[in-house]
């Protein structure tokens, strides 16, 4: 059997502030808004090819927020990228950490804070290649 991850649901206190974060920030669309389809959910993920499914999609429910996922990380492709979103981000009064360079594995990031309450975390160096070669007993599986 094979699984796979799919999509994280998020509540967020206003649907349409957080969808315009997702999208206007971190670049992603709305791949369906079921609130046309007479639902309340909204999903945003990367915009998809001609005939292609989004590898993984976040889905916004407008809903009160007992407690916010630590963060959302989205990776960059500059540096300079990750210090014009932390500048835009000050500027609006939603930077949490950063920019910094952890180097190693972690790599250039900032956190910032969506409208729901929710850290995003944008990095630029923190490659996801290779993690599974480097797990204990990885060829085992």
């Amino acid at each position: 059997m094979a699984i796979r991850w799919t999509h994280v649901t998020v509540p967020v206190r206003n649907l349409d502030a957080s969808i315009l974060f997702f999208v206007d920030v971190c670049g992603l669309s709305i791949v369906r808004d079921r609130r046309l389809e007479g639902g309340g959910t909204v999903w945003l993920g990367p915009t998809p090819t001609t005939h292609a499914f989004p590898e993984f999609v976040v889905v916004l429910v407008k809903s009160d927020v007992a407690a916010p996922l630590d963060h959302f990380g989205f990776q960059c492709d500059s540096r300079q990228e990750v210090t014009a979103i932390a500048e835009r981000a000050n500027a609006e009064g939603n930077l949490v950490e950063g920019p910094t360079d952890a180097g190693g594995s972690v790599g250039y990031f900032a956190v910032v804070r969506e409208p729901g309450g929710h850290l995003v975390e944008f990095t630029y160096g923190q490659p996801l290649l290779g993690l599974t070669s480097r797990l204990p007993n990885a060829d085992a599986a």
